[in-house]
């Protein structure tokens, strides 16, 4: 009978040892990094949960779009947001025990080039424009300068090299807000490759293709990927024959 009982336990340990490990080998686990201390994200939340900071991570994990988790150590409590520090600026107050742990999934551009370049009154509106960081898609009505990438002639295209390797999942196009121009932005391929050579020849595989237009050209476009697509460099090829202005370029991983 002793001998049954230890049998059993044993059977039951085996089994808790399987469940772990097929829960490990199955499920993919996002690293939290902590962004800052004492900062609190009002302006996006998405839920509020009263909660432990790794339950936390583990709703945050479910949420769609959640990218950050901002936990209170001393009260326990938790809200989730798709706020991704250091990519949008939010509206902040100081107010203490708030940390801030997030999911970094933008990734950083290093270098950008365009098949033309258009030159503005205030001066070429060159490809590195759209990697500048400056969302901002709006006409200086005062110095009429506008910070964004413009081709010279249509049919044209835009290229990006990422900072690393990225499977990459969405990318976010603002464009320039000009309704008058807004048919402009349509029919985009968007190309994902792994080296810039493969890039220059149209090489990769493809993450979407954009019909558009927007249904405004004041906000931005968040076009996903058919599948995830792992590279390094990002084509967006303007099949169109009109010229191509990109005011920012986004490109987010899994």
């Amino acid at each position: 009978m002793q001998l049954f009982k230890e049998k059993k336990w044993i059977w039951i340990l085996e089994f808790v040892i399987f469940f772990v490990f097929k829960t490990v080998l199955t499920h993919k686990f996002t690293q939290f990094t902590l962004s800052s201390s004492n900062a609190r994200y009002s302006d996006n939340l998405v839920q509020h949960f009263n909660t432990s900071i790794i339950q936390c991570a583990r709703l945050c994990n479910c949420a769609d779009e959640c990218t950050s988790i901002n936990h209170k150590a001393d009260t326990g409590v938790c809200e989730l947001t798709t706020y991704v520090p250091g990519v949008v600026t939010p509206s902040t107050e100081t107010e203490s025990n708030w940390n801030v742990y997030y999911d970094d999934r933008f990734v950083p551009a290093v270098n950008a080039w365009q098949k033309s370049t258009h030159f503005h009154v205030t001066g070429p509106l060159v490809a590195s424009f759209a990697i500048d960081g400056n969302r901002d898609n709006n006409d200086n009505k005062v110095t009429r300068a506008i910070y964004c990438a413009h081709s010279a002639y249509r049919y044209s295209y835009w290229g990006m090299e990422f900072e690393r390797f990225a499977e990459v999942s969405h990318v976010i196009i603002f464009f320039r807000n000009a309704s008058h121009h807004n048919y402009r932005n349509s029919n985009l391929r968007l190309l994902i490759s792994a080296t810039r050579q493969d890039s220059d020849n149209n090489i990769g595989t493809d993450c979407a293709y954009y019909v558009g237009p927007p249904a405004s050209s004041s906000l931005p476009v968040k076009i996903p990927c058919a599948q995830h697509v792992t590279g390094k460099f990002l084509k967006i090829i303007h099949n169109q024959g009109d010229v191509l202005c990109l005011c920012e370029v986004e490109v987010y991983s899994v």
